[in-house]
């Protein structure tokens, strides 16, 4: 069956893989180790930032470079310790991967995280299979908010990045995708969405269970559409209210 939509293209982290409770977790036991705690306001701001960004953020906030750098080791140190045991899938991502790569879409990540990372987290949940291409935060000059990681992504598959679909959670991830020139799906994780990046999205997804029939449903020009779940942006859709992520 023939497509207009070439290519699915992830976010990893709040998106397909539950880490960024994990990341908090480890910011505060790095802090604790160092003495070196940081704000959970802090900690969201880092969502979907690339390492020299949150570096960058971090020196800011603590005023010594040396430091950051080694809370910023140290966190990532108890994070992969967290993440041996703890690490979870999102909500319906391994049924919407088995379901997509069904219906014969190529599937992609595209992540702020280090390649080894994003390898890592997708075996340990089960979703790195259902991958044929993955493109981390090291590949470009430029991290998300701006296009370069999602214009690379496309490039990779040697298709226009209009007719991909990019899923995220965050407010850079959403911001790095559209001006990318790609259709948004947004499922919110630990930040709420203001209306303003609401906009920027083709629809809201309470979980990446609504995915396949929201895909089918814009895909319907050239395939069978099934009823779509997903909630036009701009109105109502199960979005969490809490407050707190990490990069």
């Amino acid at each position: 069956m023939s497509h207009t939509i070439d290519a699915i293209i992830f976010d990893m982290d709040g998106t397909l893989v539950d880490t960024e409770r994990l990341g908090f977790k480890g910011w505060d036991l790095a802090g604790d180790e160092l003495d070196a705690h940081i704000s959970r306001e802090l900690m969201t701001s880092f969502v979907g930032h690339n390492e020299p960004a949150v570096l960058q953020m971090l020196t800011d906030a603590l005023g010594d470079a040396d430091l950051a750098r080694r809370l910023f080791d140290l966190h990532w140190e108890k994070r992969r310790e967290l993440a041996a045991t703890e690490l979870e899938a999102k909500a319906g991502a391994l049924e919407a991967a088995r379901a997509l790569k069904a219906a014969g879409y190529r599937l992609a990540v595209a992540s702020s995280s280090g390649r080894e990372i994003i390898e890592l987290n997708l075996s340990r949940v089960g979703l790195r299979d259902y991958f044929d291409e993955i493109t981390c935060g090291t590949e470009t000059e430029h991290g998300k908010p701006a296009p370069d990681i999602y214009l690379l992504a496309a490039r990779k598959f040697g298709v226009d990045p209009a007719h991909c679909v990019a899923v995220e959670d965050s407010p850079n991830g959403i911001r790095s995708a559209a001006a990318a020139g790609m259709t948004v799906f947004a499922v919110p994780d630990v930040i709420e969405l203001a209306p303003e990046l609401e906009v920027l999205c083709h629809g809201m997804l309470a979980s990446l269970a609504e995915l396949p029939a929201a895909v089918a449903a814009l895909d319907a020009p050239v395939c069978a559409s099934a009823p779509s779940a997903v909630a036009p942006a701009g109105e109502s859709a199960a979005v969490p209210s809490t407050a707190n992520a990490d990069a």
